[in-house]
């Protein structure tokens, strides 16, 4: 295949993340049909089976049946017998007479997720399909600073605020590529949020601001499809789609009924323990151990190798923070499609789920542990999960305007 040698893996240095294995998908199919890449859309891989599945199909052969006059059938067919001859693709099949499915090896899916640990941003904006590939319809200007956050306190009504927070998050995921690297830098996020600490309000808007916040307010107008909710509308238990002062639900809580709270909650519980890490790694040097609910990260130039996070993400909760990880930039590119921030809101919440999940089935590691020798090279590994959480939580929250506080 035209991508890559024959002795090195098609995913590269980056592993099976959802470019590579759409870069992998279409150049299967593009082969089969006797096309250059390039000339084909992105394959949009999905994931099938289990939700820590590392299977993945596309529906690119009947996409392109007609314009080749080439049955998706045998499209497919070709497609898969590439696929089987390519190293780390541990199976290819045609599937539903036309679909293409693939599974990856636990390496690639490994490799992966140290991508999205070392740059969250960079994982979860990348661009899918060619090169080439024509921008989303509605991409902002060159001129404009996608960036630029609309004040919300001073619009006139919570619906207008309503809007105003929509569209700022839709014109940061139409400039999500160009963004990478931009606003979302490590660094210390507090929790406090001045509406908050100054209270009041001379509008409607600057008063939900004073009883929720600005980040649980972007996340509830966010949340929502419809762009002018019915009345009383809500988008889940005692969450308004249209809060107000007199009545913000669940979003003026500090609970996980609050998504706003339970996604910046998981970014901060995950950036506390890599911190906690790094204090268990120098203490280890001084021959002091601090107490408290500690992990022990890779640490700088210390990699345990894609095999033992490939052993790691055998586990189910492992391996369902895995693909919920993968689902991101696919989820994220439907939301440029649409022009729908709350497909972003929803995969966001249902990422940080997956990291509690993980951390409660005994993903999050004690001091003690540590302190044995097979026992540090494991929670290494385990850690690129924690810290391509909080890079992918973080990124997508900065998509949506909301900042991703650091400590608990």
């Amino acid at each position: 295949m035209a991508d890559a040698d024959a002795g090195r893996p098609w995913w590269g240095p980056e592993g099976a993340t959802p470019r590579r294995v759409d870069a992998l998908l279409r150049s299967a199919v593009a082969e089969a049909a006797g096309r250059p890449p390039e000339t084909l859309p992105a394959a949009e891989p999905r994931r099938a089976g289990a939700p820590g599945s590392a299977r993945y199909t596309t529906a690119l052969p009947l996409r392109l049946a007609r314009e080749l006059g080439m049955p998706a059938s045998r499209l497919a067919e070709g497609a898969v017998a590439r696929l089987l001859d390519r190293p780390q693709v541990a199976g290819a099949r045609v599937e539903r007479g036309g679909f293409v499915g693939i599974e990856v090896a636990p390496r690639a899916r490994a490799a992966m997720v140290r991508t999205a640990a070392a740059d969250g941003a960079g994982f979860l904006y990348a661009r899918l399909g060619p090169p080439e590939e024509a921008p989303v319809p509605g991409s902002p200007a060159r001129t404009q600073d996608p960036w630029a956050l609309t004040p919300l306190h001073d619009a006139g009504t919570v619906a207008e605020a309503r809007t105003r927070a929509r569209g700022d998050a839709r014109r940061r995921m139409l400039a999500a590529e160009a963004l990478s690297g931009s606003g979302t830098a490590d660094g210390d996020t507090s929790w406090r949020d001045p509406h908050l600490d100054r209270g009041g309000g001379d509008t409607p808007a600057a008063r939900l601001l004073a009883v929720v916040g600005e980040a649980s307010a972007r996340t509830a107008f966010c949340r929502s499809p419809a762009e002018q909710p019915r009345p009383g509308e809500e988008t889940g238990p005692g969450l308004p789609a249209v809060p107000t002062a007199e009545h913000p639900g669940a979003w003026a809580l500090g609970t996980a009924a609050n998504p706003a709270f339970a996604i910046r909650y998981a970014h901060a519980h995950a950036v506390s323990t890599l911190r906690w890490a790094d204090q268990v790694r120098e203490a280890q040097v001084d021959g002091s151990v601090p107490s408290g609910p500690a992990a022990h990260g890779p640490g700088p130039g210390a990699d345990p190798g894609d095999a033992l996070l490939a052993a790691a993400l055998e586990a189910a909760p492992a391996a369902a923070l895995a693909g919920a990880l993968f689902d991101g930039p696919l989820v994220l590119r439907a939301a440029q499609r649409r022009s729908e921030p709350h497909m972003l809101v929803r995969y966001l919440e249902g990422l940080a789920a997956a990291y509690h999940e993980w951390r409660n089935s005994g993903g999050g590691l004690t001091v003690e542990a540590i302190g044995e020798p097979a026992g540090g090279e494991s929670a290494s590994s385990r850690l690129r999960l924690c810290a391509a959480a909080a890079g992918v939580l973080r990124a997508g929250s900065a998509l949506l305007g909301v900042s991703a506080p650091t400590r608990l």
